[in-house]
């Protein structure tokens, strides 16, 4: 089935709605009318408002630690599927209670636009369009691979959108921004930020800040724009996304690993070994696993190496973790599967060799690994499922596509975008303003296989 969805002209006509911004602790702007058959805002870190429920993806990994594990999935055959065709680029989607949560960059006669929208995945209805705007100008949409720029991050009710130099959150509900941050001197944030009851955590090619849940800054790292004595700034490397476990957030700044309190920032322990280098943390309850160009390590949440192993397949997102397992994917299709106690392997696979997929991440379900590996010449992308016993290609589907993001298997089914862009226009950067691009949002139901 393929839901209806708005034109081109009919969404270039949504944009006429009025986003609110710039205000902080979700205060009505003075720009916004009262209204009282409008619905409230939400306020921000309200313990009222209503959590990610059971199977739910609400952010980048699944949750704070961005495990990339989903236990609720069973990982069998997909079913028929629910597809959502729009112009413009969309980012991977967040998920939660049966609702997909991304920003598309929708076209106008200035480029792109990033609008924050919401999608039934039963229906592929959508349920709520909210144009991003900052100190009232319009926010541009650019998707600058491997980065999720714009991805948003459910808690409680409001989805959080880095945006350059600042977070902004949205009220779908209301389908208004509720507050927006000061910007940061220097830090500019291209990875969704991570949220949790602790605060707000987000990361970037120069730094990371963390915000209460008003959106006042916290803390920074590096403490300011230009600080030659704090031991980040040389190092070659971008935080990124933070894990956040037990009062501390976890970044990996080059081949530093830092810990730090989310209180105040402070340091409580650093490893600085000789590589790997790496951007993204995963944690869990006792080590700490990252993966990157010459390796992969895992350290104990005390700043203690336990392990590293060799990494066969070049560059690398970010590993998933499940039962003991680390599961890491590279871009150029090498698969494997580590003991996380010893670092022995117990599986390894290459997909498609020699195949260079931007973005290619794995996520884990009950008995599958899941990934998608993409061939620009011949514009497919497959959607694979490798068996968490051996590594053997469980199923697999096919798609049109030059790119996709995901798979989040969350809510009972499997989602991820893909999106076809013009040859001329993909080749000439990996960030594409995607004027002429166009997407699908699927959404493949966990069942038996379709014929």
């Amino acid at each position: 089935m393929v839901p209806d969805h708005p034109s081109r002209r009919t969404a270039l006509a949504l944009l006429a709605g009025t986003a609110t911004v710039g205000c902080l602790g979700g205060r009505r702007p003075a720009d916004q009318p009262d209204d009282d058959d409008a619905p409230a805002a939400a306020t921000p870190g309200d313990p009222d408002g209503a959590p990610a429920g059971e199977g739910s993806w609400p952010m980048l990994g699944g949750d704070a630690r961005h495990r990339g594990h989903a236990p609720s999935v069973s990982g069998r055959e997909p079913g028929q599927p629910v597809r959502v065709d729009a112009d413009g680029p969309m980012t991977t989607p967040t998920v939660v209670d049966g609702t997909a949560y991304l920003v598309r960059g929708v076209p106008t006669d200035d480029g792109p636009r990033a609008t924050v929208e919401a999608y039934a995945l039963d229906s592929g209805d959508r349920t709520a369009s909210v144009p991003l705007a900052v100190d009232g100008d319009p926010v541009g949409f650019r998707f600058s691979a491997p980065n999720s720029n714009f991805r948003p991050v459910y808690y409680r009710g409001l989805l959080y959108v880095a945006v350059g130099q600042r977070v902004t959150v949205v009220d779908p509900a209301a389908g208004r921004q509720a507050w927006t941050t000061d910007a940061v001197d220097d830090l500019f944030f291209n990875e969704p930020p991570t949220v949790t009851d602790a605060g707000v955590f987000a990361g970037g090619p120069s730094g990371v800040a963390a915000y209460d849940h008003d959106g006042a800054l916290r803390w920074r790292l590096p403490p300011t724009a230009a600080d030659d004595d704090d031991p980040t700034t040389d190092r070659i490397g971008s935080p990124r996304v933070v894990a956040v476990s037990d009062g501390r957030a976890y970044l990996s700044w080059g081949s530093q690993l830092r810990a730090v309190d989310v209180a105040d920032g402070s340091t409580v322990w650093r490893h600085d070994p000789d590589g790997p280098s790496a951007s993204t943390v995963v944690a869990t309850n006792d080590v700490l696993v990252r993966a990157g160009l010459h390796g992969v390590e895992v350290v104990t949440t005390q700043g203690e190496r336990a392990w590293r192993g060799d990494w066969p397949g070049g560059a690398v997102v970010r590993p998933a973790v499940a039962d003991g397992v680390a599961y890491v994917a590279g871009l150029t299709g090498h698969v494997v599967a580590y003991d996380l106690a010893d670092g022995e392997r117990r599986w390894s696979r290459t997909v498609d060799p020699g195949g260079f997929a931007q973005g290619t991440t794995a996520t884990v379900s009950q008995s599958a690994v899941h990934l998608l590996r993409v061939d620009p010449a011949e514009r497919t992308v497959r959607v694979l499922a490798l068996d968490r016993a051996d590594g053997d290609i469980a199923w697999e589907r096919t798609r049109t596509a030059t790119r996709a993001r995901g798979v989040v298997p969350a809510s009972g089914r499997y989602v991820f975008t893909a999106e076809t862009t013009p040859e001329a226009q993909r080749q000439s950067s990996t960030a594409g303003a995607g004027q002429d691009t166009s997407a699908t949002l699927w959404a493949f139901p966990v069942g038996e296989a379709d014929d």
